[in-house]
């Protein structure tokens, strides 16, 4: 499958992702193009209206043509060394529902958006979303 190029931001996440799975027993994840497609247009729109929101991310990944049996997401947003991979990673596993999701041994890939904009009176601030996939 073709890779998606991703900014040094992104790679940040993926790393941070495939580190705290790896120490946690699970296999580490393979971007999935339609899955990094839907991450990134959702971390973009949630930049632009300064919404940390899921919305019907079940149909709006499938919109995308992401397959599988089990799907999740996890959204973040950090201002500074707060909106770096490692940081948002933290804040994931500290979260049961968040880290339950990111650290599912039964997904296989992951898309990972990360877009600048403003939350919560914050600008620069990195929103993050992170897809998963089982298959």
């Amino acid at each position: 499958m073709e890779q998606q190029n991703l900014t040094a931001q992104e790679e940040g996440l993926l790393d941070a992702i495939n580190r705290a799975r790896v120490a946690n027993g699970a296999r580490p994840l393979r971007i999935g193009l339609r899955l990094q497609r839907a991450a990134r247009a959702h971390s973009r729109w949630m930049a632009r209206s300064g919404s940390l929101n899921h919305g019907n991310w079940y149909h709006r990944l499938r919109s995308f043509g992401v397959r599988g049996h089990t799907l999740g997401e996890t959204l973040a947003w950090g201002v500074g060394s707060d909106g770096r991979g490692a940081a948002i990673v933290g804040m994931w596993l500290q979260s049961p529902p968040h880290r339950a999701t990111m650290l599912n041994r039964g997904f296989s890939r992951v898309g990972v958006g990360i877009a600048v904009g403003r939350m919560a009176g914050y600008s620069g601030a990195s929103v993050a979303t992170a897809d998963f996939s089982s298959g």
